[in-house]
């Protein structure tokens, strides 16, 4: 699929309003839903520091806007959120499905402190949701720096975990989950959303 993205418009006049731009940043990532680029998180030290701290009023502030790019017109705006944006601010692996886009680990941008939590961001009401916490008693390592991907086994959603550093590995399921966590072709991770308790197979199915 192809999409068009139009340059943004340049001010023709002394003293023109500029278009917004985000703030320049890195060890984040973009995903397209639509006709739009949602980008979150990442580090950056322009216009303000993001804070080396676990969690604070400022830090959350700072991580509870989403940017977004049309594509038609190539212009940026930003949305503030509702509900609590993940901890994992740097380095996480984002995928989409449908209207939902999906949000593991990542560096807390403090100390070692990574995460293996997951979250869901809907793109129509700009609203957090924790699907699992980061703890040490179920899911994927606690890591940052991994890659993920929406994939569809046997006509269901998944999404693909591979790769990624971490201080420490967890396997154990966690009981109280929304959805389960389970190692596949040994080098990747398969989650699949909104169910509980899946005990299917996965076996000949693979993504390169």
């Amino acid at each position: 699929m192809a999409v068009r993205v139009a340059a943004a418009a340049k001010g023709d006049a002394k003293g023109a309003r500029k278009d917004y731009q985000p703030a320049k940043r890195w060890e984040h990532s973009t995903v397209q839903v639509g006709d739009y680029l949602y980008m979150w998180g990442g580090n950056r030290d322009q216009p303000a520091d993001l804070p080396y701290v676990h969690n604070n009023e400022r830090k959350k502030s700072m991580c509870s806007v989403m940017e977004v790019c049309h594509l038609s017109t190539g212009k940026w705006e930003q949305k503030p959120t509702t509900g609590n944006p993940p901890l994992g601010v740097v380095g996480y692996a984002a995928a989409a499905i449908g209207n939902e886009i999906f949000y593991f680990g990542g560096w807390c941008h403090h100390e070692d402190c990574h995460h293996n939590s997951l979250y869901s961001f809907n793109v129509d009401t700009f609203n957090w949701k924790e699907l699992s916490p980061t703890t040490s008693h179920h899911g994927p390592r606690m890591k940052a720096y991994s890659d993920m991907i929406a994939i569809k086994v046997n006509g269901e959603d998944y999404l693909a975990l591979v790769g990624g550093w971490g201080p420490s590995n967890n396997t154990p399921e966690q009981p109280g989950a929304h959805a389960s966590w389970y190692s596949y072709l040994i080098f990747a991770q398969l989650y699949r959303p909104f169910l509980s308790f899946y005990g299917g197979s996965c076996k000949q199915k693979r993504t390169v």
